[in-house]
């Protein structure tokens, strides 16, 4: 399963908030692949036993975060090297669940991404392609003011955007998903 971004926060009073958190608890009991991307990472921390709130100030842009020392994310994370620049755009942050590892860290968010079991959960998105971030640009370029050392402007953004991309698919996208991907055949033989 597969938990994507939204405008909307997992403390909003939506009716299918409710509904996505018991299919996220059912799947974890079953030991189901799960990938969950700002919103969906959200959402698979609070169901899990996490807490999702606002955080002091948003964090939108390229930022550099820093690998986790825990050995749970050396098997995600291989030869990563420990601080590399992704794409992160959230106003709420949230707590590790119970028994997952962290994977990274900004310095307006400690807790960006974690594992557990089968689980890849990240605030940040790692999935975003060039075209789909000029989109988002031209669409909720509002959410960037006021600007500030966690909020970076539009044309920050768009500085050599496709190569900050490739950069962020080849260092670490592209080897999370590897890794998530592997999971798959393996729960499906059970």
């Amino acid at each position: 399963m597969v938990f994507l971004g939204g405008t909307m926060s997992v403390n909003d009073p939506l009716p299918w908030i409710e509904d996505e958190l018991s299919l996220i608890r059912q799947g974890q009991a079953r030991g189901m692949p799960m990938l969950g991307h700002c919103l969906g990472s959200q959402l698979i921390s609070k169901a899990l036993g996490g807490t999702v709130a606002p955080m002091p100030a948003k964090e939108i842009g390229w930022h550099t975060v820093t690998r986790s020392e825990r050995s749970g994310a050396d098997a995600w994370l291989g030869d990563v090297p420990d601080q590399f620049d992704i794409l992160i755009w959230h106003h709420d942050a949230f707590t590790l669940p119970p028994g997952a590892d962290p994977l990274y860290s900004s310095p307006f968010c400690p807790d960006q991404a974690f594992v557990l079991g089968n689980t890849l959960a990240t605030v940040a998105h790692i999935e975003v392609t060039a075209p789909l971030l000029r989109e988002w640009l031209s669409i909720y370029g509002h959410d960037i003011a006021p600007v500030s050392a966690s909020v970076q402007d539009i044309e920050q953004i768009r500085h050599r955007l496709d190569e900050r991309v490739q950069e962020m698919h080849d260092t670490l996208t592209d080897r999370l998903y590897d890794r998530w991907l592997a999971r798959l055949p393996e729960h499906e033989s059970r």
